[in-house]
């Protein structure tokens, strides 16, 4: 799945630098900036006029960084909750909860598209093709992006 997302608004997700809030915008060409809907701080935007014509992100369009990573684009936490119920449930159900809640997850995996997410910034990119440059998540390339500083 290389092509076009057909549909779907190219999107932009992410948190504000001023306050922590979400922000999630829809990328246009000639978008510059965002502003934050808590606090109104602006914020720069990279975004990439060819990137948006082809519908497929090569670099992060609100920080410019070129070290992207795909997952599937599904809450984390709504994806714990079913298997903790799940798992309350199996005593009771002689443990069919759990293949049900297996079948729900590959199920919800097959059909669930992919969320592209930028290393040094965190932002979220949709509506836009898979590309395959950009794998799953890398903790070396992760450990290597990281901007915070560190204590000993």
């Amino acid at each position: 799945m290389t092509g076009r997302v057909p549909g779907r608004a190219m999107t932009l997700a992410y948190v504000c630098d001023g306050c922590d809030a979400p922000v999630g915008i829809r990328l246009e060409a000639g978008s510059v900036s965002a502003g934050c809907p808590s606090c109104g701080r602006a914020a720069a935007l990279a975004p990439d006029p060819a990137a948006l014509t082809a519908r497929r992100v090569d670099r992060c369009q609100r920080c410019g960084y070129d070290r992207l990573y795909v997952q599937k684009d599904f809450n984390r936490k709504i994806g714990l909750a079913v298997f903790v119920v799940a798992a309350l449930l199996s005593v009771p159900t002689w443990g069919l909860s759990l293949v049900a809640a297996t079948i729900i997850d590959f199920a919800l995996y097959s059909i669930l598209g992919d969320v592209t997410l930028c290393y040094a910034c965190g932002a979220q990119h949709r509506g836009f093709g898979k590309n395959p440059a950009h794998g799953a998540f890398d903790l070396h390339i992760a450990e290597q992006t990281d901007r915070r500083t560190r204590t000993a």
